[in-house]
């Protein structure tokens, strides 16, 4: 009996180390083959920011396509940096709006209720500054 426990560690062993071997192996093709994937891939996406920003074939990345571009963009992004500001000042007001909004229905409210709760011939507490 004791033999067996033996056998079976000597099999989980060696199937271990066969598989170890395997996947060295194995893995460095596949890791070979993934790098040239994305070498690939990095290669036709350098092509295609050249043919969108207007770069030959031969350009060297700072054509005027590029430059002409990259004003765009940075005037599109000013324009679009003033809207989210002018947004955002009036959300802000309106923020005070609500919020004042909101004190005056609470005071109002709160006056409703003290008043309510008081006896008919009673006179209103002095307002404290």
């Amino acid at each position: 009996m004791g033999n067996v426990g033996a056998l079976l560690t000597a099999g989980y062993v060696i199937a271990g180390l066969v598989g170890f071997i395997l996947g060295t192996i194995f893995g460095r093709y596949l890791l070979a083959d993934a790098r040239a994937a994305m070498l690939a891939m990095g290669a036709r996406l350098v092509a295609l920011e050249m043919k969108v920003n207007g770069g030959g074939a031969g350009a060297s990345g700072s054509g005027p396509g590029i430059a002409s571009a990259s004003a765009a963009a940075i005037d599109h992004h000013a324009v679009a940096t003033e809207k989210l500001a002018a947004a955002i000042e009036k959300h802000a007001a309106a923020v005070d709006e609500h919020g004042a909004a909101t004190v005056a229905a609470a005071v109002e409210s709160a006056a409703a209720v003290e008043s309510a709760a008081r006896p008919a011939g009673s006179v209103a507490p002095a307002a404290s500054a």
